[in-house]
């Protein structure tokens, strides 16, 4: 049991919203916590939330119910009178939900955030409701981007902030050595540019251009990584402004950027549609139908998720390195996937810090503005507590 009050006493009320991998992890998380009373989970298919609760146990501080995210009058009725609503649903709903919650005048965590064109609005209607949404926080983007910061807080200046992080499974399988653990029956393949700062400077590369080598403890295989958008979040600290490289890789088995660029160049990745037989197909769709079937992870297979931080830079003079790393497991005793365990939990503890009022600022906020410090020292502790070791290693070159 989480036992994060010393008296011990419940007086939180937290939903959250989407039945799918992820939130029923937070939920079990915040269900497990002496400071939760009460978690509602909110979804609009029965089946899911019945699904949910048979997984959870049937504990008596969870209730469900059965909503709509774009009806927002209901769902701002819904969330009144709860502390906080942790969005784990699809990108293109969590805008809605996070509208509601402004509505509502309850703080938001989100597993994403909204895109850069919404951004504004909501920050302004989020400061006027003095309400607070923790944006990408999860473990990536989040957990990468706290520990880059923590990182950069340890140093005097800092020169360069690298960071891999990826979801594979533990008994790779053709024809990718890859599977969905969640976000629907599409592969997350993003082609196009990705953006990297190298020599101070900011500039583009093709995404699935890398295939490096790179390694974990405890992980079998080869492994590679391909180049992905680097936290920006972390422009909002100072000393990033002088850093002249860094990069964000995505980590997958060897062979997966080659298997990639000849699917792309054979045509099959293109959401161009096509006539075929008289009518218009798109290649991504058709492939995907296709190929679902033999990537998404199937019941009874695990998965690992992997994360490297390095941050780069000077401390009282010496040139000084700080490392993070993390390997997590899928957890057999309770059948949650390693994604889950480290997206979900990570979430779930940043809003109980948010719920007891520890973080201030209002409007959308990056938790590497609001997660720093001792906060953050609390949130590495109880990712500890849950079986999710982050290990640091600092090198000093002292000559």
């Amino acid at each position: 049991m989480n036992k994060e009050l010393p008296c011990g006493e419940s007086s939180m009320r937290i939903a959250v919203l989407g039945a799918g991998l992820m939130g029923p992890a937070i939920a079990m998380d915040c269900i497990e916590s002496d400071e939760v009373e009460e978690v509602l989970l909110i979804d609009i298919d029965q089946a899911g939330l019945d699904k949910a609760v048979g997984s959870l146990g049937n504990p008596l501080k969870l209730k469900t119910v059965v909503q709509d995210v774009t009806d927002r009058h209901g769902l701002v009725e819904l969330l009144k009178g709860f502390d906080v609503a942790c969005i784990a649903l699809s990108r293109w709903l969590n805008v809605e939900a996070m509208w509601s919650g402004i509505e509502a005048g309850v703080d938001v965590v989100d597993l994403s955030g909204p895109g850069q064109k919404d951004w504004e609005e909501i920050n302004e209607a989020a400061k006027k409701a003095g309400v607070t949404c923790i944006l990408g926080c999860g473990v990536e983007p989040g957990l990468t981007d706290m520990l880059a910061a923590y990182g950069m807080d340890m140093l005097d200046s800092v020169e360069a902030v690298n960071v891999w992080c990826g979801g594979i499974p533990q008994d790779p399988k053709p024809p990718l050595d890859y599977k969905i653990v969640f976000g629907g029956q599409y592969l997350p393949l993003q082609l196009g540019m990705v953006r990297i700062i190298e020599g101070g400077k900011v500039r583009e590369v093709k995404r699935y251009t890398l295939g490096e080598p790179v390694q974990f403890e405890g992980v079998r295989g080869p492994l590679e990584c391909y180049y992905d958008r680097f936290p920006e979040t972390l422009y909002e600290l100072e000393k990033f402004k002088g850093v002249r490289q860094c990069a964000s890789k995505t980590v997958r088995y060897a062979g997966y950027c080659e298997k990639v660029n000849f699917l792309d160049e054979c045509g099959l990745l293109s959401m161009t549609s096509v006539e075929f037989k008289g009518h218009e197909v798109v290649p991504f769709e058709v492939f995907s139908k296709i190929v679902y079937p033999k990537v998404r992870l199937e019941e009874g297979e695990k998965d690992i998720t992997v994360l490297r931080v390095v941050v780069e830079g000077i401390k009282d003079g010496c040139e000084t390195c700080c490392t993070f790393d993390m390997v997590d497991f899928y957890d057999e005793d309770r059948g949650i996937t390693a994604m889950a365990r480290t997206t979900g939990y990570t979430a779930a503890i940043v809003a109980r810090i948010l719920g007891r009022g520890d973080i201030s600022e209002k409007g959308l906020v990056p938790p590497v503005k609001a997660v720093r410090g001792k906060l953050f020292r609390r949130l590495l502790q109880g990712l500890a507590e849950r079986g999710i070791q982050v290990t640091e290693t600092v090198r000093t070159n002292k000559s």
